[in-house]
């Protein structure tokens, strides 16, 4: 998540010496210091799972900082760890935080949803297909509650990525990554 709002100087995710579990927080540094403010702007209160997230400017010994601190952070996002933006760019985004499995269950609503992605998408390149993943009952959906937009170019693609990366939809800050185009043409979502 860090990632999609540029390059990180450095990352320190603060476990428990004892345990070696994470204590809940994290600190970030970015390498452009004016990316900080673009992050807590575009992480803070976001809601992952049942948690909000809290990031700010680390302040404690630090002078002039360009580190961001990332609390509380016990969060397990499904799905999550599976996704970053960090790898390299494919004309296939990944938009996570967008939309919830209830949203998707009824079908005028998923239209809509499904309308208002491709057309804002659209803005930033040719569109070859979107798809969302809806709950099914009794069924483990994989990447339900997460949004694929493949793109005609990788270009286009990266374009969309830096447009979309921090934008509210619904009142959530949406995250994007890039995703493997021939996991996403298997649906292994």
């Amino acid at each position: 998540m860090l990632l999609s709002f540029g390059q990180l100087k450095a990352f320190n995710l603060v476990k428990d010496a004892a345990t070696g579990l994470g204590k809940g927080y994290a600190f970030a540094e970015y390498v452009e210091y004016t990316t900080t403010d673009q992050a807590i702007a575009g992480l803070n209160g976001m809601q992952l799972g049942d948690k909000k997230l809290i990031v700010q400017r680390a302040s404690v010994g630090a002078k002039n900082s360009n580190a961001a601190v990332v609390a509380p952070v016990q969060i397990q996002v499904p799905g999550l760890s599976l996704v970053g933006s960090s790898g390299p760019p494919t004309e296939v985004l990944c938009l996570l935080n967008m939309v919830t499995p209830d949203e998707l269950k009824d079908e005028e609503e998923y239209e809509d949803i499904l309308e208002d992605i491709r057309e804002e998408c659209n803005k930033y390149g040719v569109v070859r297909s979107v798809e969302i993943p809806r709950p099914i009952e009794g069924v483990d959906v994989p990447g339900c509650g997460k949004v694929f937009v493949e793109f005609n170019s990788i270009v286009d693609c990266q374009k969309a990525q830096q447009a979309l990366t921090g934008r509210k939809f619904s009142d959530r800050v949406v995250v994007t990554s890039y995703f493997d185009p021939d996991k996403y043409h298997r649906r292994e979502f």
